[in-house]
């Protein structure tokens, strides 16, 4: 259970990360070519045109278009979210190997805002630049 303003919400399972992309369709692309994301569907928009949606790690990712043109270049990044503008921090994948994983999307041409990271607990992680301002952890627990 979860108290939200007082309200008990009780949640059965996480559903989806819908994010808003300049490029739906090479967004969506990244995620496959990078992630192992399959597709699942692709649906018109209300609002913004077209949603594609992806099963990714036993969730669904959905891309849509930006309600009002793209977002402005994010800014730097820190502590695994931008300094300041968006707002979702990031999201975590978990991953077998993280430093493969973070060999992999810099040989792919993208960018690692992060060293990674080993805790004396056991996680192990690093952050990674997705399209459109999103930022994803890669972490592998020992």
């Amino acid at each position: 259970m979860w108290s939200w303003f007082g309200m008990a919400v009780q949640v059965k399972s996480h559903d989806h990360i819908h994010i808003y992309a300049a490029d739906p369709d090479s967004s969506a692309q990244f995620y496959q070519d990078h992630f192992g994301a399959t597709p699942i569907s692709r649906e018109a928009s209300s609002n913004s045109g077209l949603r594609i949606f992806l099963a990714l790690g036993g969730q669904v990712l959905v891309m849509g278009g930006f309600l009002s043109g793209p977002a402005a270049p994010p800014p730097e990044a820190g502590d695994g979210a931008y300094t300041h503008g968006f707002g979702v921090a990031h999201f975590g994948r978990r991953v077998a190997e993280v430093e493969e994983s973070v060999a992999a999307v810099l040989a792919a041409g993208a960018r690692v805002l992060s060293p990674t990271v080993r805790e004396p607990s056991g996680l192990t992680y690093a952050y990674v630049a997705a399209p459109d301002g999103v930022v994803i952890e890669l972490t592998q627990y020992e």
